[in-house]
């Protein structure tokens, strides 16, 4: 190249004649090594410029590196903290990436590296035989098992008792990504949960919500070759356990009623408790009606029995009503209805009875659903009156009381008799409030009547025990500024049964009020005299049934001359209920009953019409 060059050269330093001129050669010479040193230069700095390119893009490599093994670690480190095991494979089973909870959920633990094995290698590698146990080998067949494309989930109980869920993904590439969690707990949280959706808290039967489910299923298998039945279940006097002994007790209780019940029950009968002491059992499977009726029987037997609890005996009752399932076309709402007003039917029986449903059950029902809701309407319009019966003093010849007797005034029903409202009323609960409203307006209209007249009020079993009669009694007393002698407050027997103690305890309030105490319908229970030892009643009312006999059966007199006699040495006063006739007062006044009350001294009547009564005395053809 130089040569060539050089050559070049030489020619444009030689002229025409063939002379050579030398400064021109100089100069050529000259110019052509600045030119190559320039080249020269510009060829160092591009290859300079090349080599700092270089080795930038080998620094960034190395970066690269350096930051890759610190990705790796660091995500290593990620996975390791993670309380789920994490394993990555490659297409041919082959462990890549994993962290030591993956090895420890198959019980592997101080391993060295698995990378590069199987499972089974790595199990076998760490001393475990897969075929050790028949549970173990079962394990890792259904583990590998799980497909390896998509997305899959499986769960599987280790033999440690643990459940495990596996999430398996597949890989781009080939291979897939295993995550194993330890949902044990919340397999318990989810158990605990349908128990609590499912189950009564305080009995372990089952609650409202299960029997509705099983009760749905039962209709829709039923058949009449497949007969069910529904028996519902309610207490008796458990309310009166709570008031005098606390829910704790109250509890307790529940809690032994249903241990009674599930022994009575067979195999498969489901038990529940729908709330407060009513129970319910679904019988599946059963062949005659006759079945349900012996399990009800051995059910009323069994819960009527004395409990013992913590020292004390308690005595409680059971009343049942049942109806039979054998209509899939039947809705489970009705069909509870109808087991209640069977229940219902069986109380109003007499408690400790058993009751069928039937379309007359059903008929009722209704009736008393209206009268209920008719009563709602009345105790808020107003639509109540009193009336008042004289009382006959025999010895004054003269009325010295009045009994108040309620009235209902329906717009739809008319006059409507208190036999047909106050049951309803009482078991509606609705009793309180209308006697509180008795006691307010008898009070209040007493006061217009002479000094010397008492006032008498019946006061309702339910609304006795509603712990609320002796503020009601104080209240009517001090708005009126009646006198509390003049009141006469009328029990009858039925406010003692259950909890004697709680009875006492009531009317010795209102006696320490000032009122005086009645004991109605006398002679009609089988305990009345062992409430006359137990509490110093003011006046015994001899109930009518006795009087009206008079003269046709002689026990009736032998028994109010007994308690004309009694009330005589006890200084209690007596009253004869339902005279009629004059031969019945010539009776009575003969046996020395102190007062009388009934037709032949007038009917009741309005507080308007009292003043005729005031200066009556005993009909003219007795005087």
């Amino acid at each position: 190249m130089m040569h060539r060059l050089l050559d070049r050269q030489l020619q444009k330093a030689t002229d025409k004649t063939g002379s050579l001129d030398l400064n021109v050669l100089l100069d050529l010479v000259s110019l052509a090594y600045s030119e190559y040193e320039l080249d020269s230069r510009r060829l160092d700095r591009a290859t300079q410029l090349m080599t700092d390119e270089l080795e930038m893009a080998n620094e960034k490599l190395r970066q690269s590196l350096r930051d890759l093994r610190e990705n790796g670690l660091r995500f290593q480190a990620t996975i390791e903290t993670l309380p789920h095991g994490i394993c990555l494979y490659d297409k041919d089973g082959r462990i890549l990436e994993y962290n030591r909870a993956y090895l420890s959920f198959f019980e592997i633990k101080g391993f060295g590296d698995a990378r590069g094995l199987t499972l089974v290698q790595t199990l076998e590698a760490a001393g475990q035989r897969v075929s050790a146990s028949h549970d173990r080998l079962m394990l890792i067949l259904e583990y590998l098992a799980i497909p390896q494309t998509g997305h899959n989930e499986a769960e599987h109980i280790w033999p440690s008792g643990r459940t495990v869920r596996v999430s398996r993904t597949g890989v781009e590439g080939g291979g897939y990504l295993d995550v194993i969690a330890d949902i044990t707990e919340s397999h318990l949280a989810r158990a605990t949960i349908e128990r609590m959706a499912n189950f009564d808290s305080l009995t372990g039967l089952a609650n409202r919500n299960l029997f509705k489910k099983r009760l749905a299923d039962l209709v829709v298998r039923a058949s009449t070759k497949s007969m069910a039945a529904i028996l519902c279940l309610d207490l008796d006097r458990f309310k009166a356990v709570n008031d005098l002994y606390g829910h704790a007790t109250g509890d307790a209780l529940l809690a032994k009623v249903a241990r009674r019940l599930v022994d009575v029950l067979r195999p498969g009968d489901l038990a529940a408790r729908l709330g407060g002491d009513e129970f319910a059992v679904l019988m599946e499977k059963i062949n005659l009606h006759q079945d349900a009726h012996r399990v009800a029987k051995r059910l009323v037997s069994h819960l009527s029995a004395p409990y013992e609890l913590d020292g004390l005996e308690i005595t409680i009752g059971a009343s049942v009503g049942i109806e039979f399932i054998d209509n899939p076309d039947a809705a489970p709402i009705d069909l509870m209805r109808h087991a209640d007003q069977a229940l219902y039917a069986a109380k109003k029986g007499g408690r400790n009875d058993i009751a069928v449903y039937d379309a007359q059950l059903h008929e009722r029902y209704l009736h008393r659903q209206k009268i209920e809701a008719d009563l709602r309407k009345a105790t808020a319009g107003r639509e109540f009156f009193l009336v008042y019966q004289p009382i006959y003093c025999v010895k004054s010849g003269r009325v010295c009381g009045y009994e108040a007797l309620l009235r209902w005034q329906s717009p739809a029903r008319g006059i409507v008799s208190p036999a047909d409202f106050i049951p309803v009323a009482e078991e509606t609960g609705i009793i309180e409030e209308i006697g509180a409203w008795v006691i307010h307006k008898a009070c209040k209209d007493s006061v217009s009547l002479p000094e010397d007249t008492t006032i008498a009020v019946n006061v309702s079993p339910v609304q006795f025990r509603s712990r609320s009669l002796v503020s009601v009694v104080s209240r009517a007393l001090q708005e009126s500024g009646l006198n509390p002698r003049r009141l006469e407050i009328e029990i009858t027997e039925g406010v003692m049964i259950g909890d004697t103690g709680q009875a006492l305890e009531v009317l010795r309030a209102l006696k320490a009020l000032g009122v005086r105490i009645s004991l109605d319908d006398f002679g009609t229970g089988y305990s009345s005299f062992n409430y006359i030892r137990a509490f110093p009643f003011d006046k015994i009312k001899i109930d009518q049934s006795f009087v009206r006999d008079l003269g046709q059966r002689s026990e009736c007199l032998a028994i109010i001359r007994a308690v004309s006699g009694m009330c005589s040495s006890l200084g209690i006063v007596s009253t004869a209920e339902g005279v009629e006739t004059e031969q019945q007062f010539e009776i009575l006044k003969t046996e020395h009953c102190d007062t009388m009350q009934g037709y032949l001294f007038g009917r009741p009547a309005a507080l308007t019409e009292l003043n005729a009564f005031e200066t009556k005395t005993v009909p003219a053809k007795v005087a």
